[in-house]
This record gives structure tokens, C-alpha cells and sequence, in this order.
């Protein structure tokens, strides 16, 4: 087998998105915090073509939420895809954890996220309760390889399948949030699109035709007022993973994705207008809610997810236990790119809510890193490595 070449090894390690989205929101903080007239200007000025304002890409900002992360979650779709014929979802069982678990997950920090603007008066929170629901698939994979190799296939595997589910869900969930009015004629048309896609996966087809069958379900889910990243999901769910096309096309996508999408994405998302924040105020309120409701929702709500997995006879693996499954819920904590596309279409990106919740979720993301890392680290025995298997 030829070997690769040094850049593309780099991209295709486990923990390069993790690394350049790192990257990405550094540069955001730093530049928001030293000169936040030019970063204000690079993220929302407004571009003069009447097309791009059509297609609702009338800022750089609005290009990273809606354009290039549908690329990214187009990769998701097609890992999902592989997943579902031939790797950790092609069975009931085996898919039946990561799915309850990434439900209870969503729904814990939903409503502990009413219960807590309910509770201190604070009704962004309330008006918010989705924008603490979804998990980092690229951070949360990333922090499992620090930990190195003692960590088993079986739980990167389950986590990787509760991130999908749950993003994938967080999606839907923005889609018909009640934030947009949606055009039923759009979201015709989109289907239209889906069900073709679906037709042509019985046949070879080649890589630019599933690249123009995304294009086109971007482009009417945008005309539709519907999420436009669900449409990479959709296009990379439907993609036929059964000749060689789909696995290159999924290399190909997860590589423009670490290498650009995701550092711009970050660099556009989490800068923080810093002199709108006033401590003390709605400000810490937030952001301390954001980073409990994240923590103590995932515990609670994927342990009650594979509580009733295991109840209705579909366990997770046996490798995964007790201890390993709370150490892997506190990673599930980590995430900024769902829950802000959530954020940035409830409030200003300018104001001072939104530099709130995205000091809540940085801060719930570096909280959870350390301590789940820390906690499955001791929960893990030594010596433990992927060969450890157990059956389910």
C-alpha cells in the first residue's frame, strides 16, 4: 500500500479536529479581544451581491453556518451512512444505546435549561433550551485519543453513534424550532430532491453527481427556511456505500472539513464581543447555567437512555461500564458548532445573550474535556487496550 503523504496522515488523525478547531476559536477570542472593530467587521459585513443576500449567504458568517458546515455535516451523513450498512448501526442492537442515550441527552439539558431560566428569572435561557443539546462529534472523538489506546473501540464507537444522533436531532429540532416560517413549497422541493437521491443510490453513480445532489438539497432547504446543514446529512445518508466512490468522497469531505471548514466555522462563531458583557448580570447567569445544564444534563440523560436500552433487552457493549459510560457522558458535553448554529438563529451574533452562551458553551466544552478525560482515565484499567473486548 502506498504510503501518504505527511499532511494527509495529519488530517486523518483522530485528533485534527480537535486540534484546528482549537486553532479556529483561539484566534477568534484573541482577535475579539485585541481589535473587535475589525473582527466585527470581518464576521457581519454585509456583501452587495443580490444573489448572495438570496441565498442567505450575505455575510462571512452566514457562509461558514450555512455553507461550509453543510460540508461538514455532509461528511456526518456519509459516516453515518457507512456506519449503518457495514459498522456500529447496521444492527437494531447495536444502535439502540447511542440513540436512547443521545435522546435522554437532548432532553435533559432541554428542560433543565427551561427549568433554570424558569428558575432565575432569565428568559434567554428559557427561549434557549436548544442550544445546550448537542455534542461535538470532532472534539469529543479527539479528546478520546489523548487518551490514548487503554480507551475501548466499543465506547469511541457509541459515543461516535450518541454525537451523530444527537446532532443529526439538533438539527431537525432547529428546522421546525418555530424560529423561521418555513415554505412548504421549498421543503417540497427538497424532498423531491431526497427521493431521487434515494432512486439514483440503487445505481453507480459518480462522485459529482452525489456533490450536485447536495448542492441541490442545500439549495432548497435554504429557499425552504429549513436548516441548510440538514441537507448534508440527508445527501451523505443516501449516498450508496457500496463501491469505492462513497469511501473516497468521505475522506475527501472529513479532510476539507479539518483543514478549513471547521477552524473557519470556529473563527467566525466564537469570537465574543467582550465589552457587551457586564459580570455580574444576565451574563454569569448564563453562562454558569450553560455550563451545569451541559454537564449534569448529558450524565443524567444518557445514563437514563441506556438505563431503558438495557431495560428493554438492547445493552450497550459489556466493556462499557458503569464508571466508562459517566466519564464518556461528561465528554458529551463538549460542543459549540450545533449548539451555536442553535444560538445564532435566536439572537443577535453581535449582542451580548450571544457572547454569553458562547462563553457558556467554551466554558462547559474545556470543563467537560478535563474532567471526563480525568474520569475515564481512573476508570479504565491498567493495561486495558482496544483487544479488550467484551460482547454485548
Amino acid at each position: 500500500m502506498a504510503e501518504r503523504p505527511a499532511l494527509t496522515g495529519l488530517l486523518d488523525a483522530d485528533v485534527a479536529p480537535a486540534f484546528t478547531m482549537i486553532a479556529g476559536v483561539l484566534a477568534a477570542l484573541v482577535w475579539s479581544l485585541a481589535y473587535p472593530s475589525s473582527y466585527e467587521r470581518l464576521v457581519n459585513v454585509g456583501w452587495s451581491s443580490r444573489l448572495m443576500r438570496d441565498v442567505g449567504l450575505s455575510s462571512p458568517h452566514e457562509v461558514a453556518a450555512s455553507a461550509l458546515m453543510t460540508i461538514f455535516f455532509f461528511g456526518v451523513g456519509l459516516e453515518l451512512a457507512r456506519e449503518r450498512r457495514r459498522g456500529a448501526l447496521a444492527h437494531l442492537r447495536h444502535a439502540t444505546a447511542p440513540v436512547l442515550a443521545a435522546i435522554g441527552g437532548m432532553s435533559a439539558t432541554a428542560l433543565l435549561a427551561v427549568a433554570a431560566g424558569t428558575l432565575t428569572h432569565e428568559p434567554a435561557l428559557r427561549h434557549g433550551w436548544g442550544i445546550p443539546m448537542a455534542t461535538d462529534i470532532a472534539f469529543t472523538l479527539g479528546v478520546l485519543a489523548l487518551v490514548g489506546r487503554r480507551v475501548p473501540t466499543a465506547l469511541r464507537l457509541f459515543l461516535l453513534a450518541l454525537a451523530v444522533a444527537d446532532d443529526v436531532l439538533s438539527v431537525l429540532a432547529l428546522s421546525v424550532d418555530g424560529t423561521t416560517k418555513v415554505r412548504v413549497i421549498g421543503v417540497l422541493a427538497g424532498a423531491a430532491v431526497a427521493a431521487v437521491a434515494f432512486l439514483t443510490s440503487r445505481h453507480h453513480v459518480t462522485r459529482t453527481s452525489r456533490v450536485l445532489i447536495l448542492v441541490a438539497l442545500w439549495a432548497t432547504l435554504t429557499w425552504a427556511n429549513v436548516e441548510p446543514a440538514l441537507a448534508g446529512v440527508v445527501a451523505g445518508l443516501l449516498a450508496p456505500y457500496d463501491d469505492d466512490v462513497a469511501p473516497r468522497l468521505e475522506r475527501a469531505t472529513n479532510r476539507w472539513s479539518v483543514a478549513v471548514v471547521l477552524p473557519l466555522y470556529a473563527l467566525v462563531s466564537c469570537g465574543v464581543e467582550w465589552t457587551h458583557l457586564h459580570w455580574g448580570g444576565a451574563t454569569t447567569t448564563i453562562v454558569v447555567a450553560v455550563v451545569v445544564v451541559r454537564i449534569v444534563g448529558k450524565v443524567l440523560g444518557i445514563t437514563a437512555g441506556v438505563a431503558l436500552a438495557r431495560r428493554i433487552g438492547l445493552p450497550p457493549p459489556t466493556s462499557i461500564s458503569g464508571p466508562v459510560l459517566r466519564a464518556g457522558a461528561v465528554l458529551c458535553a463538549i460542543g459549540f458548532t450545533v449548539p451555536l448554529l442553535f444560538a445564532q438563529a435566536l439572537f443577535s451574533t453581535s449582542g451580548a445573550t450571544y457572547g454569553a452562551f458562547t462563553a457558556g458553551l467554551l466554558g462547559a466544552s474545556v470543563v467537560a474535556a478535563v474532567i471526563g478525560a480525568l474520569l475515564l482515565h481512573h476508570s479504565l484499567p491498567s493495561g486495558y487496550g482496544r483487544t479488550n473486548e467484551g460482547g454485548a
